[in-house]
C-alpha cells in the first residue's frame, strides 16, 4: 500500500483561500488560530478601539494565511449567526474580549469582499460593493440596492462619492461596513503600470475616517507600497511610502514553528496516533535551542510524517523567499504533482518509515524552480551549491553522501531563519547515515573533492564557495554606468506579432504586425517603420516617454500602417531593459566575460538572471501592448483589444481584399504540398478548361484551391459561351476592382510588353493585399479573362521578352518561381489596322488551305510558320529577285520580319505593313497583291533552283532510260572513289520525275547538307557537278578499252594535292584502269636510271612535275 493511501492534505489547504467565495461556517473548523493570528487580530481591533483607524494593510509572504486571517475578521463581524458562531469557537478568550470590547455588533456589518486584479480597482470595488449589498440579509430586499445597482461607477472619485452616500443611506440597517481588498498588490501593479498615482488609496484612507458609519478598510499585500513603485524612481516610491503611512500596516510574519503548526494541521492520517517518533526526537536532541521549543515541535513535527522533520523545518523560510512570493506557498507544495514533488513521493512510496527528506526537497527545487531562484538573491548561493552537487555526482560517491550534500546545499541557504545550521548532530539525523563514522567519511570526501568546507565558528559544514564573481554587484555597477542611456532601450527585440484575427477570420488572409519600441519619436525614423522586411502590413510602436496625443493624431492621420501609444509601465520596461542590456554587457565584456567562461557558478548564475530578465521584459512588454491607449488613424483606442486595432488597420488599408477561405494557398509561403497542388491547378486552368472541375476529381489539395478562388468567385466555367470559359461579369466588388486595376496596367501601357511581376506587386500591395500563395491563380485566370485582347510573352536567352503563342507548363513553373520572366501585352486595333487584319486574315486563309480566324495570333501564326518552313538557304539568300533591286531588298526585308518575329501585333500592324507602304503599295489590295507575290517568290526559289541545276546535268547526260542506269551501275561498281561511286547511284534515280535525288547530288559535290546551303555554295554546285561528270565519263570509257584484259574493268584513283604560289592547295586527280606492272618494269627501270644522279629535292620536283601534266591532259 502506498502512503498516498494513508496520507492526505486537508481539503481546506488544497487550494488557495478566496475572500469573495470562500466564507462560510464549514470553513472555520480545524483552523489554526496561531501566534501570528492572533497578534495580527488583535492588534486590528486594539488600534480601531484606541484611535478609530479605519484603514489597515496586512503584509505578509504569499500563502502564509493573510486571507484566512481577514476571512476570520470577516467571520466574526457576519450577519449570519452560524458563520459568526464558528468564527467565534475558533479564537481564544483573550480575543474575545477584545472584539466585544472594540467592535459594535447587533446584526452584522456590510461586507464588501474584492479581490485585485488585472483590471484595476474601481471595477473590482464597486461590483463588490453591489455583492455586499445582495449578501446582507438586510440590505438586499431594501430599496437601497435597486438604487446603487443603477449607479455607473468609473472613476476614484465616483467609487468614493458613492461609497459615502451608500454607507450613510445603510447606517441604520448594518452595524458598520467592513472592506476587504485582498491582492491589493495587483491593484497597485495595474496603477503603477498605467503610469498611475494613489489617489484612490489616499482618499480611501483620508475620507472613510470622516464618515459616521463604522468603517474598517483591510488591504492585504505581499509587500510594501513603495515596493510596488521600484520600477518608477526613488521620488515616486518616497510619494508611495507616504500614502502607505495612512494605513497602519500589520505585518504578518508567520514563524517557522507556525508554518510547522499550518503544516501539521494539514496533513491528515489514517494512521493511529503515533507518539515518541525517534527521528523527531533525535533532530529535536540535535537542534540547539530552548527546551520550551523542543517541545512545542516534538508534537507538530510528528504530526508532519511523512515529511522529514529537517523538511518541515524549513518549508517555511523557503516560501518566504523571494523567489517563491506571488508563485508558491507551502500548502501549493504540499499538494504539487510536479516532479520529484511530495504528491508523487505519497503515490511512490510503500514504506511507511520512509521520508520526504532534505535530498527530495533538493531535487524538487532544482526540477521546478532553479531559473526562479538562480535569478533571487539566493541566486549565487544556489549557483554554488548546484555546482558542488554537480562536482560530486562526478566522483564515485554513495548515493548517501550526495543526499547528505543536498541536505548540507539546503540549510547553507535557508537553515538561519530556522535556527539550523549543519552541524554533525543534525547532519546525522538528515540522512540514513546514522552512525559518526559513515559521516566522518562521507564528510571527508565531500571536502576532498572541495564541494563543501567547515566552518570553525558555527561548528556547521557548509557549501564550499566556488565563484569569484560578485554578478549582482557588477549588474548594478552596468546600471550606474547606463544612467540616462538609451543603449538598452535601442536593443530590445521583441519579436511578437500581432494579428489581426477579425480581418483573417473575415477575408481569410492572415496579416501581422510587428510590435516596436522606442524611447521617443524623436529617436527613430519613422519612415524606416513603414519599410516592411518581414511580412507586416504595419507596426505597433511603443513610446516610453510621454508624447501629446495631438502629435499621435497627426502622425498616424498620415500613416495608417503606423499606430502609436505611450507605454503605460514605460518605467519598468526601462529598468528591466537596463538589466538585461547590463547582464549582456558583463557577458561580452573581455575580462569579465573571459571569467565567466572559466567559472561554472557564476556563468549559470548569470544565465539565470539573463533569462529572469528577459522572461520579466518580455512579460512587461506584453502588458504595455495589450493595455496602451493606441492611436491608429487619428483615433485613440483605449478599450479595443491590440488584435482588434489590428483588424481596424488591415481593414482601411487592405479594403479591397478579396475574400479567400483557403489556408493552404493563401499565404505568402507555400508548402511543398502546396506548391505541387498550385501547379496542378495552373495546369488544369491550360488543359481543361472545358471540363467541370477543370477535370479534377476527387478531393485532392488542387480541388479546395480551384473551389475557393474559381469556382466560388464565378470566374470559371466549364460550359462557357463562344468558347470562352473565363469571367469577370458575376465578380463581388473586391475581385473586380482588382481585375480592373491589372487591365487598366495593361492599358495604360498598351502595345508594349507589361510583366506578370508588376500585376503580382499590384495586387501584392494595397488596397488588394493578396498573398503569393494566391497570385499566380488570380493572374492566369486574369489573362485567360481578357481572351484575345492580349498576347503572351516570356524571356529568351538574350533576356528580353518574345512573343509565344500560348501558355504551357514551363510558362505555369515560371508564373509561380519568378513571374518577373514573363509578360503580356495588351492589344487594342484601330478600325483601319481591324480592315487590314481581316485582309491578312483571307490571304493566310489563301496561303495555308485552312481556315484563319480573324485575331492577330490566328493570322500570324501560320505566316510565321510558313517563312519558317522555307529551306534554309533561302531564309539567308541576298539574291531572291533577279534583276530588280527595290523587289529583292523589299521581298527581303518582309521575309526577315516573319523570320525575326517576337510579337505578332507589331509584325503585322506596324512593321509589315510599312514595308509594304514604302514600296509603294498604297491600298490593302496592292499590300496583298505584293505579299502574295514576295510569299509566291520565296517559296517558289528553291524549286527554281533546282531546276536550273537540272537541266545543266540533262546537258551534260543526254542518255536517259536504261542506257543511262546502266552507265550509273558501272560506275558505282567499278570507280575507287567513294563520291563519285554516291553520284553514280543518285544520277540513277533523275528518270524518276522527283527532285530529291538532285538534292542528294548537291549535297555530294558540295560536301554540304542542306541545312548548311548557301548562294554561294550552290553557285558552285553546277561546276563541281561538270567535273564529277567527267570523272564519270572517264570511268565509263575505260570499260571499252581492252575488255579483254581482266583487269580491264577495274580502275582506280590517282591524286595529286599541290600548294601554288598564293599558299592555296590544288588537287589533281584521274580515274585510271589498273594495269600489270610486269610490262612497265623496263620504262620504269629506265626513269630510275635517269634520276638516279639527282638529289631527292630534285628527283620529288621531276616527278611531281610529269604526274600533273598526265593528270591535267585528261581535261584537255
Amino acid at each position: 500500500m502506498t502512503l498516498s493511501k494513508l496520507y492526505s492534505i486537508a481539503t481546506r489547504h488544497q487550494r488557495s483561500t478566496r475572500i469573495d467565495s470562500d466564507l462560510s461556517a464549514d470553513f472555520f473548523p480545524g483552523l489554526v488560530y496561531h501566534g501570528t493570528a492572533q497578534s495580527s487580530l488583535e492588534t486590528l481591533f486594539r488600534q480601531y478601539k484606541q484611535t478609530g483607524q479605519s484603514a489597515y494593510t496586512l503584509t505578509g509572504a504569499y500563502g502564509s494565511g493573510k486571507s484566512t486571517v481577514a476571512l476570520l475578521v470577516a467571520g466574526l463581524l457576519h450577519a449570519d449567526i452560524n458563520i459568526r458562531s464558528e468564527a467565534l469557537i475558533t479564537i481564544n478568550d483573550e480575543s474575545k474580549i477584545l472584539l466585544e470590547e472594540s467592535v459594535p455588533y447587533q446584526g452584522g456589518w456590510l461586507q464588501i469582499r474584492s479581490v485585485g486584479g488585472v483590471r484595476g480597482p474601481i471595477a473590482s470595488f464597486w461590483n463588490a460593493t453591489l455583492r455586499a449589498l445582495e449578501e446582507h440579509p438586510k440590505t438586499c430586499k431594501s430599496s437601497i440596492f435597486n438604487k446603487y445597482s443603477k449607479v455607473s461607477v468609473e472613476s476614484d472619485s465616483e467609487l468614493l462619492n458613492s461609497w459615502k452616500a451608500l454607507f450613510e443611506d445603510i447606517a441604520p440597517y448594518v452595524d458598520g461596513v467592513l472592506i476587504i481588498a485582498d491582492e491589493m498588490g495587483k491593484s497597485l501593479e495595474y496603477i503603477n503600470r498605467n503610469g498611475g498615482d494613489l489617489h484612490l488609496f489616499q482618499d480611501i484612507a483620508e475620507e472613510l475616517s470622516r464618515i459616521n458609519t463604522p468603517v474598517i478598510f483591510l488591504g492585504l499585500l505581499h509587500q510594501s507600497f513603495s515596493e510596488y513603485a521600484k520600477e518608477r524612481g526613488t521620488k515616486l516610491q518616497d510619494e508611495w511610502g507616504k500614502i502607505q503611512g495612512r494605513y497602519s500596516d500589520i505585518l504578518y510574519n508567520v514563524s517557522t514553528d507556525e508554518t510547522v503548526a499550518l503544516i501539521s494541521s494539514s496533513i491528515k492520517t489514517i494512521l493511529p496516533k503515533n507518539d515518541g517518533d525517534q527521528l523527531v526526537k533525535r533532530v529535536l536532541a540535535a537542534l540547539e535551542d530552548k527546551l520550551q521549543r523542543k517541545e512545542l515541535l516534538l508534537t507538530r513535527l510528528e504530526q508532519c510524517i511523512p515529511l522529514h522533520p529537517l523538511t518541515a523545518l524549513l518549508l517555511g523560510p523557503i516560501a518566504k523567499r523571494r523567489f517563491s512570493q506571488n508563485e508558491r506557498s507551502t500548502f501549493s507544495f504540499l499538494n504539487s504533482h510536479e516532479q520529484f514533488s511530495f504528491q508523487l513521493f505519497l503515490q511512490q512510496t510503500s514504506d511507511q518509515n520512509a521520508r520526504y527528506d532534505l535530498s527530495h526537497l533538493w531535487d524538487y527545487l532544482e526540477a521546478n524552480m532553479e531559473h526562479a531562484i538562480l535569478g533571487s538573491p539566493d541566486g549565487h548561493g544556489w549557483a554554488t551549491a548546484a555546482d558542488a552537487i554537480r562536482k560530486a555526482l562526478k566522483q564515485d560517491f554513495s548515493p548517501q553522501c550526495i543526499k547528505l550534500l543536498k541536505s548540507i546545499a539546503l540549510i547553507t541557504l535557508f537553515g538561519k531563519s530556522a535556527n539550523l545550521t549543519g552541524t554533525e548532530k543534525i547532519l546525522l539525523t538528515a540522512t540514513e547515515i546514522t552512525q559518526q563514522e559513515q559521516l566522518n567519511a562521507c564528510l571527508q570526501q565531500l571536502k576532498d573533492a572541495s564541494c563543501i568546507v567547515f566552518r570553525k565558528y558555527l561548528s556547521s559544514w557548509v557549501v564550499f564557495e566556488g565563484s569569484d564573481l560578485d554578478i549582482a554587484g557588477l549588474v548594478e555597477e552596468k546600471l550606474d554606468q547606463l544612467h540616462n542611456s538609451h543603449e538598452a532601450i535601442d536593443r530590445i527585440n521583441f519579436s511578437s506579432q500581432v494579428i489581426a484575427k477579425g480581418h483573417y477570420h473575415e477575408f481569410g488572409t492572415l496579416r501581422w504586425a510587428a510590435q516596436s519600441v522606442a524611447m521617443q519619436l524623436s529617436s527613430i525614423e519613422i519612415s524606416s517603420l513603414l519599410t516592411f522586411r518581414n511580412g507586416e502590413f504595419a507596426n505597433f510602436l511603443l513610446l516610453l516617454k510621454e508624447e501629446s496625443e495631438a502629435r499621435l493624431k497627426e502622425l498616424t492621420r498620415n500613416n495608417k500602417s503606423l499606430m502609436l501609444a505611450c507605454a503605460p509601465n514605460a518605467n519598468e520596461i526601462i529598468n528591466l531593459a537596463n538589466e538585461k542590456y547590463a547582464l549582456d554587457l558583463i557577458q561580452s565584456d573581455k575580462i569579465t566575460g573571459a571569467a565567466l567562461t572559466h567559472d561554472k557558478v557564476a556563468r549559470e548564475e548569470h544565465n539565470a538572471r539573463t533569462f529572469n530578465a528577459q522572461s520579466a521584459l518580455e512579460t512587461a512588454l506584453t502588458y504595455a501592448f495589450n493595455n496602451a491607449v493606441w492611436f491608429h488613424n487619428g483615433v485613440a483606442y483605449a478599450k479595443e483589444t491590440i488584435s482588434e486595432i489590428a483588424t481596424f488597420a488591415a481593414d482601411s488599408i487592405f479594403f479591397q481584399t478579396p475574400k479567400i477561405l483557403n489556408e493552404l494557398v493563401n499565404r505568402n509561403k507555400l508548402s511543398g504540398t502546396a506548391v505541387s497542388a498550385l501547379k496542378k491547378l495552373l495546369e488544369a486552368m491550360l488543359d481543361k478548361e472545358d471540363c467541370e472541375d477543370l477535370g479534377i476529381e476527387g478531393f485532392p489539395p488542387e480541388k479546395s484551391m480551384y473551389i475557393s478562388c474559381l469556382k466560388n468567385t464565378s470566374i470559371h466555367s466549364a460550359e462557357g459561351e463562344k468558347g470562352q470559359h473565363w469571367f469577370r461579369d458575376y465578380l463581388d466588388t473586391n475581385l473586380n476592382a482588382m481585375f480592373s486595376a491589372a487591365e487598366q496596367l495593361l492599358k495604360d501601357r498598351k502595345g508594349s510588353e507589361v510583366g506578370l511581376s508588376e500585376i503580382a506587386e499590384l495586387w501584392g500591395s494595397a488596397p488588394f493585399g493578396l498573398t503569393k500563395g494566391v497570385i499566380p491563380i488570380f493572374i492566369l485566370a486574369f489573362l485567360k479573362s481578357m481572351g484575345e485582347q492580349i498576347a503572351y510573352y516570356e524571356k529568351d536567352m538574350s533576356g528580353e521578352f518574345a512573343f509565344i503563342a500560348e501558355p504551357d507548363s514551363d510558362y505555369v513553373h515560371k508564373l509561380i518561381k519568378n513571374p518577373g520572366d514573363l509578360a503580356a501585352k495588351y492589344i487594342v486595333l484601330a478600325t483601319d489596322e481591324k480592315e487590314w487584319l481581316q485582309n491578312l486574315a483571307i490571304f493566310a486563309a489563301a496561303e495555308t488551305n485552312r481556315n484563319i480566324s480573324n485575331n492577330i495570333l490566328s493570322v500570324a501564326t501560320p505566316l510565321v510558320t510558313t517563312i519558317h518552313n522555307l529551306p534554309q538557304w533561302v531564309k539567308n539568300a541576298h539574291h531572291i529577285v533577279p534583276d530588280n533591286d527595290e523587289r529583292n531588298k523589299t521581298y527581303l526585308r518582309v521575309r526577315d520580319l516573319f523570320l525575326q518575329a517576337n510579337d505578332p501585333h507589331t509584325l503585322l500592324i506596324k512593321k509589315l505593313r510599312k514595308e509594304l507602304v514604302d514600296f509603294g503599295a498604297s491600298d490593302f489590295t496592292s499590300q496583298i497583291d505584293l505579299l502574295e507575290d514576295c510569299f509566291k517568290t520565296l517559296r517558289q526559289k528553291h524549286e527554281q533552283m533546282l531546276v536550273s541545276i537540272k537541266a545543266r546535268v540533262k546537258n551534260i547526260f543526254p542518255e536517259n532510260g536504261e542506257e543511262l542506269a546502266q552507265m550509273c551501275r558501272y560506275v558505282e561498281k567499278n570507280s575507287g572513289d567513294l563520291r563519285l561511286k554516291a553520284f553514280a547511284r543518285e544520277l540513277a534515280k533523275s528518270d524518276t520525275g522527283l527532285l530529291q535525288w538532285l538534292e542528294s547530288i548537291i549535297q555530294i559535290v558540295t560536301g554540304r547538307g542542306k541545312q548548311n546551303w548557301n548562294e554561294g555554295i550552290l553557285q558552285t554546285a553546277s561546276n563541281k557537278i561538270s567535273d564529277y561528270a567527267q570523272d564519270f565519263l572517264s570511268v565509263v570509257k575505260s570499260q571499252h578499252n581492252d575488255e579483254a584484259n581482266s583487269n580491264s574493268g577495274k580502275t582506280k584513283l590517282v591524286s595529286l594535292v599541290l600548294e601554288g604560289d598564293d599558299g592555296k592547295l590544288t588537287s589533281f586527280k584521274r580515274e585510271i584502269r589498273v594495269v600489270e606492272m610486269d610490262e612497265l618494269q623496263n620504262t620504269m627501270n629506265t626513269i630510275e636510271g635517269h634520276l638516279s644522279g639527282l638529289d631527292e629535292f630534285h628527283k620529288i620536283n621531276v616527278l611531281q612535275q610529269l604526274l600533273r601534266k598526265s593528270l591535267e591532259a585528261k581535261v584537255k
